[in-house]
């Protein structure tokens, strides 16, 4: 017996069972629910419903014990293996979209640079698509790896990403609309900074005055994750300091 999975589980069934009593859900309303997760699995979107309603629980009590940078949620289009880059993400080469200069410094828990540490940057294309995900786009498209310099700086050019919608057609797009809510994202640039030694920091970062950051559908918006809005050279500049954290060490 798994006494942690006995815990956990056993907390969720209770929490379920106390929802259906308090609510005094009909048998009509139960098998229209049991009918619902069935076409979740069918669809393929139980990650998704995950994602909307329970990650951002799980990053808020990452938070609250890190002494690193607030971290966001992954999301689902992460990759491994994207190409280190030097100074600019590679975009479409028709791609007009307002230029974005990401750059800032990564640095350690005690306030040393974090010299060498590798930063994955990954966002959507103008159209709120992922590569490697959507339309076939070349997995190297608006996704890439920066590495710090030895006082930890990092610098990199891009365009700008776009709000987008999550897909909104299946199951868990309904059940958003029946309980009130929209399928929109705010525009976000993710990040997964990494250096041996430290523990990995997955976050992403949203714009002020950006479309749907008050009422981002994920509820992943966190205000030290939204970067002022400012302007240099005709770009829109995102500047942001990483703090990484060393693994805590358990008695």
């Amino acid at each position: 017996m798994n006494e942690r999975v006995k815990q956990v589980a056993s907390a969720l069934v209770d929490a379920i069972q106390k929802t259906l009593t308090e609510q005094r859900v009909t048998e009509e309303e139960w098998r229209a629910g049991v009918g619902y997760m069935m076409k979740l699995a069918e669809a393929k979107e139980m990650d998704l419903l995950l994602d909307v309603f329970f990650n951002h629980t799980i990053v808020d009590l990452k938070a609250q014990a890190t002494r690193g940078s607030t971290p966001g949620m992954q999301g689902p289009y992460f990759l491994e293996g994207a190409p280190v880059v030097a100074g600019a993400l590679k975009t479409y080469e028709d791609d007009s979209h307002h230029p974005l200069v990401i750059r800032g410094a990564v640095r350690t828990d005690d306030g040393a640079p974090a010299a060498g540490a590798v930063i994955d940057v990954w966002h959507s294309t103008p159209d709120g698509k992922y590569s490697g995900f959507h339309d076939q786009i070349p997995t190297d498209l608006y996704r890439g790896k920066v590495v710090a310099d030895a006082q930890g700086k990092y610098a990199v050019r891009t365009t700008m990403p776009a709000p987008y919608q999550i897909p909104n057609k299946g199951p868990t797009g309904v059940l958003l609309e029946m309980m009130g809510s929209h399928t929109w994202r705010p525009a976000h640039v993710h990040f997964k900074v990494r250096k041996d030694g430290f523990v990995p920091l997955t976050t992403q970062y949203y714009f002020e005055g950006g479309d749907w950051v008050d009422s981002d559908c994920c509820k992943g918006v966190a205000p030290d994750l939204v970067v002022p809005a400012k302007t240099e050279g005709g770009a829109q500049v995102m500047a942001i300091d990483f703090v990484i954290e060393r693994p805590r060490e358990h008695a």
